[in-house]
């Protein structure tokens, strides 16, 4: 751009470039898929659930293209299965949002590993298994962008669930270490430490804030 004058919006534009969002038909899966479809992304969605048609209707409005692929993303190969339908459906992978997620909540001594293996394995290394997968990808073509939906809790720490909290921050870990590692090859990796009331967050905060006002 030589002058600000030439300045438009279309340089945040997304036409063309395909986005697989986890965890993407609900939530804050649901809002960045449409968020990225408004912006002229094609969505791949990869979920443990789907909905009953409602996401689909929402991103083929916005004037562009919808797949969607179930499945357990702790499931052995799984990731590498999903990056590879998204490359034979649309073509390429340009973004990964990396979104799903359980809470489990428990007091501290009934927090067991009974639930804190499956909020690691889907959470934090499910977002690193999809993360190497478009990686594979991402390095040939020399770009990419990659999102991890980490947490305020990932410096707070918080009551009622220490593996939110420790997976969030391995989350945070991670997002620093692959931007270091793929930067070279044009590839962003950042993380949203976002504060808003989601779905999982407000059911540790309502437990914690009962817990003070029953003191």
């Amino acid at each position: 751009m030589k002058n600000i004058n030439d300045f438009n919006m279309d340089f945040f534009s997304l036409k063309g470039k395909n986005a697989i969002v986890t965890g993407g038909v609900s939530g804050l899966g649901q809002a960045f898929a449409l968020a990225l479809a408004k912006a002229g992304a094609n969505i791949f969605v990869f979920a443990a659930v789907d909905d009953d048609g409602t996401t689909k209707k929402l991103i083929e409005a916005c004037g562009v293209k919808y797949a969607f692929m179930l499945g357990d993303i702790t499931e052995d190969g799984i990731c590498d299965k999903v990056a590879d339908k998204c490359v034979e459906t649309f073509g390429s992978i340009d973004i990964l949002v990396n979104c799903a997620g359980i809470c489990k909540i428990a007091d501290v001594l009934d927090f067991g590993r009974a639930e804190w293996d499956p909020m690691i394995a889907i959470n934090l290394t499910g977002a690193f298994d999809l993360s190497h997968a478009v990686a594979k990808y991402m390095i040939p073509q020399r770009s990419g962008r990659i999102i991890n939906i980490c947490s305020l809790f990932s410096f707070l720490g918080g009551l009622g669930s220490p593996a939110y909290a420790a997976m969030k921050a391995g989350l945070s870990g991670l997002t620093k270490a692959y931007a270091d590692e793929l930067g070279k090859y044009g590839i962003t990796v950042n993380g949203i430490a976002n504060s808003a009331r989601t779905c999982l967050k407000w059911s540790i905060m309502a437990d914690t804030i009962s817990e003070k006002v029953s003191k």
